[in-house]
């Protein structure tokens, strides 16, 4: 197994939020963080796909018209 294997792991979005303000306030000011913004990309990417498809389902949904 190497570094670069990819595990699939399952966070709450609060989880997902911790870890994302921690990485931001642990690399604040450091000048080379290339391999901490493709992780903070990851993560946040995730959040906002979940989203994306949450709002995709909605416009799919009838209107209800009472």
């Amino acid at each position: 197994m190497s570094l670069n294997t990819r595990h699939n792991v399952t966070l709450t979005e609060g989880q997902i939020g911790i870890i994302l303000c921690s990485l931001e306030k642990y690399f604040k000011g450091v000048k080379d963080t290339k391999e901490v913004d493709t992780i903070f990309n990851i993560l946040e990417g995730s959040v906002d796909k979940y989203y994306d498809k949450i709002e995709k389902a909605k416009k799919k949904q009838p209107d209800m018209e009472w």
